[in-house]
């Protein structure tokens, strides 16, 4: 629900900009991360901390130039608190949340160290930014200074949302949901929400990469269901082949012959009869010709058979092209899940690296002036103009 970041010279004119919803050269809001500004709410933003005559980057100048601060461009200047509205509380309630935030924030770093307290409106959830110069008291020297690391310690952290529970449900007289499941048991350190993370994005990436495998099992099995198919059409085609030739064979000769029926010689007598035909040719012509009937039968049926086969066959054909297709498609598309599944890999495996960077840069920021100073000429040796550069940082703030 509260996250909190500190600062050096160089990072707050942009937050600035953010804070005050600063146009770029294009005209659009300058944001803070990839979170969406919706310009027809942008009027509703407001901020609950005094104006300062020289602006925000004015007043961090001067308030760090009242107490003690070692001269390094590293050195943050600048801590903020960005608190979002509880889902339990209503939307006519959002003003007196943001107040009592502002009067509880203000109380434990101090009135006079406030920088803004900007409420928006205009994003995905309301928030406040409240940002302030992180003065802290120098118990040895009985001085003050700036110092992120002292004015918010890792007690802080673990403590404030249950600080502010306790603040809040005393303004509204009853829980407003300040302290859930991500809250309880108090703010992590940088080092720790950034292993969240981290193991938070390896687990999604790990679910993931086995559904990715299930569905690769999955195109798979279809792939070889489908190439089975298209195996059993191209024998069932072979087959259908085979029986046309069967049929045109077996019936091909079984026409009467010329010479059978030459071989009949029929002479009439005196009586009207036949004469030199015997009753076992009047037979045999007989059966003949019942046979010749039949076979005649059967070849219009086998014709008739002939032609359906034909027609199946011309129906496979015209699904085999349809089956490759699919084959094909199933093909790229198991290729494309690999290669989205290795572009996430990078990605992450780039993540990671990223991370590995930041949290070397603010090792060695803790580190003692001699031995950071040291490691930083080793890994990132200072150009020829670094005082000018300094010079011009200082200049922008």
């Amino acid at each position: 629900m509260a996250h909190y970041a500190k600062y050096n010279k160089a990072a707050c004119g942009h937050l600035f900009k953010h804070f005050e919803r600063a146009k770029d050269e294009n005209g659009e809001y300058i944001k803070f991360s990839n979170l969406n500004i919706d310009k027809s709410r942008t009027h509703l933003n407001y901020n609950l901390a005094p104006m300062h005559m020289n602006g925000q980057g004015g007043f961090v100048r001067e308030r760090c130039s009242e107490v003690k601060m070692q001269k390094r461009a590293d050195v943050n200047v600048m801590c903020s608190w960005v608190v979002t509205a509880p889902k339990e509380i209503q939307a006519d309630e959002y003003e007196t949340f943001f107040r009592e935030t502002y009067k509880f924030l203000s109380e434990r770093h101090g009135r006079e160290n406030v920088v803004s307290a900007y409420v928006h409106m205009d994003e995905i959830t309301p928030h406040i930014h409240f940002a302030f110069v992180p003065v802290t008291l120098d118990r040895k020297k009985n001085i003050l200074k700036v110092s992120a690391k002292e004015a918010v310690s890792l007690n802080d952290l673990k403590t404030f949302h249950n600080d502010l529970s306790e603040y809040i449900e005393r303004a509204f007289g009853r829980d407003v949901g300040v302290l859930n499941e991500a809250t309880r048991e108090g703010n992590k350190s940088v080092k720790e929400l950034k292993q969240g993370t981290a193991i938070k994005e390896l687990a999604e990436i790990k679910q993931e990469a086995e559904e990715m495998a299930k569905l690769k099992e999955s195109h798979e099995k279809n792939l070889q269901e489908e190439k089975a198919q298209v195996q059993t059409l191209k024998n069932e085609k072979v087959a259908l082949r085979k029986e046309i030739t069967d049929l045109e064979n077996i019936f091909k000769g079984k026409q009467l012959s010329r010479e059978d029926l030459e071989r009949i010689q029929p002479i009439e007598n005196i009586f009207g009869s036949i004469k030199n035909v015997t009753v076992k040719d009047i037979q045999n012509l007989k059966k003949m010709a019942m046979t010749n009937l039949k076979d005649k039968m059967d070849l219009d049926n086998a014709q008739k058979e002939i032609k359906r086969l034909s027609e199946d066959n011309t129906r496979l054909k015209g699904q085999m092209p349809s089956l490759t297709e699919k084959l094909e498609q199933g093909q790229r598309e198991v290729r494309l899940r690999d290669l989205e599944k290795q572009n996430q890999r990078l990605r992450w495996e780039i993540s990671s690296l990223n991370k590995t960077i930041q949290n070397f840069n603010e090792a060695v920021a803790d580190l003692p002036e001699v031995e950071r100073e040291y490691v930083e000429n080793i890994v990132y040796p200072p150009p020829v103009y670094e005082k000018e550069r300094e010079q011009e940082d200082e200049l922008e703030m």
